[in-house]
């Protein structure tokens, strides 16, 4: 007879450092929502997840890495969803392909808007910070959206420039500056509120020429994906 082996599911253990993973987290979202991530401690984690404030550092190496942690919470949702639900978008408008990128990028400026000095601080992190796990994984949020955004731009290529345009130059590009424009805020050298309109500025723009008749300057300098400079 077939011996009949029941699936195990998580050990106490696993559920244990789970739950207290997912304490931790909403602590450090409830108190960046509060006062910010500037203001907002380890210890102020520890005490509102009830845990010992070693264990913070267990779950986040350091105070960036736990910014990066909830990032990813909350990025993580949103990127994947688009991802799934956005169809081939065939030829559009360069307007409308403005339009649906915008919509792509909201997670981020939502975040803008309730938490301003908070994000800020996460596009510093992206462009700047140290390669530690949690951070690793917003890269691969962030890589996932510009090959979105690339998919997106090639809706306002024409047939006969088919294969002129390098839109994951374009894509990287999107999402580069909007992250340098966020860091600028941060530094003081420009308006938060002025953020997103100078991005759909930006994306307009390299919308507008993904059409370009031009071959691509193979020679050129081509920014860097946060996603890739690590």
């Amino acid at each position: 007879m077939a011996s009949r082996v029941s699936p195990r599911g998580p050990g106490r253990r696993e559920i244990a450092k789970a739950q207290k993973r997912a304490r931790i987290l909403a602590a450090a979202r409830s108190l960046m929502s509060e006062k910010g991530y500037a203001q907002m401690s380890m210890s102020e984690v520890a005490s509102r997840a009830d845990v010992a404030a070693g264990t913070v550092f267990q779950y986040a190496a350091t105070k960036a890495e736990l910014l990066m942690m909830v990032t990813e919470n909350i990025w993580a949702d949103h990127v994947n969803d688009i991802l799934d639900a956005t169809p081939d978008p065939g030829h559009r408008s360069p307007a409308a392909v403005v339009d649906a990128i915008m919509d792509s990028l909201a997670p981020v400026f939502d975040m803008a808007v309730h938490w301003p000095e908070t994000t800020v601080w996460i596009a510093r992190e992206i462009l700047f910070g140290e390669d530690l796990p949690h951070r690793r994984e917003v890269l691969v949020l962030v890589e996932k959206l510009e090959n979105h955004i690339a998919r997106m731009l090639a809706g306002c290529r024409s047939a006969a420039h088919a294969g002129t345009t390098p839109l994951d130059v374009g894509a990287r590009m999107i999402v580069t500056s909007g992250l340098a424009e966020l860091n600028r805020a941060r530094q003081g050298r420009a308006e938060l509120r002025l953020v997103l309109e100078r991005m759909r500025e930006i994306v307009a723009l390299v919308a507008a020429g993904v059409d370009s008749a031009l071959p691509p300057a193979h020679d050129a300098a081509v920014p860097a994906s946060p996603a890739t400079a690590r």
